[in-house]
């Protein structure tokens, strides 16, 4: 039986650190930042899209500034400029290099990482000659999404897991350092669903 979108498929107990992103240029440099410190890509979620988080949550309003901490808070893996013109110039070349696998959902699964996602893609069944424009699309699509939200909603949350203290304390530097609003450290259990990962709307168009 395949998965409904809103089913949560695991849960995992976490720390990280968290804050408010206001401007599209501070999202960059921070997350910019964040990986030339070391932190992978796959631990760095931001809030998920408008429609979304009203999916989730129905009618109850809740200010960006709190959402960050509330459990069950859809998430989307953060998407840079560069990640589109990457895609548009070896995207077949990656897809085959990874591996087009279904196996490769379990991957987007545990971290969301970019080549992760374009497996994701390759294991729907897309042709090699349109993957690329395909994971553009949603890509382009995805960043556009991603900072109207940030427009509409005030700001935007980025979530940083952390697996030690210095981590921790360099992750909350690098926030505030950048102009990240409200940073503070947290453990919360995250849900993850189906509608959640990378490329999933992409993959249940293929199917």
């Amino acid at each position: 039986m395949e998965p409904e979108a809103d089913e949560i498929l695991a849960q995992s107990a976490v720390r990280e650190v968290a804050g408010i992103v206001r401007t599209p240029k501070i999202l960059d440099n921070v997350v910019e930042a964040l990986e030339h410190a070391g932190f992978d890509r796959a631990d760095i979620d931001v809030m998920a899209d408008c429609a979304t988080i009203r999916d989730r949550f129905g009618t109850i309003f809740i200010p960006v500034e709190e959402l960050a901490d509330v459990p069950g808070a859809p998430r989307r893996a953060f998407i840079q400029p560069d990640d589109v013109s990457v895609v548009r110039v070896g995207a077949t070349g990656v897809l085959f290099y990874v591996g087009a696998t279904v196996a490769a959902l379990s991957i987007v699964a545990s971290g969301g990482s970019l080549a992760a996602a374009l497996a994701a893609a390759a294991a729907a069944g897309a042709a090699s000659g349109g993957i690329g424009a395909l994971a553009t699309r949603f890509l382009t699509r995805e960043r556009a999404s991603m900072i109207e939200t940030m427009m509409i909603e005030g700001g935007l949350v980025l979530w940083v897991r952390v697996r030690s203290e210095e981590a921790e304390r360099q992750a909350e530097e690098i926030m505030r350092d950048q102009g990240v609003e409200q940073v503070r450290v947290h453990e919360i259990v995250i849900d993850k669903r189906l509608e959640d990962l990378p490329l999933a709307n992409v993959i249940a168009q293929t199917e």
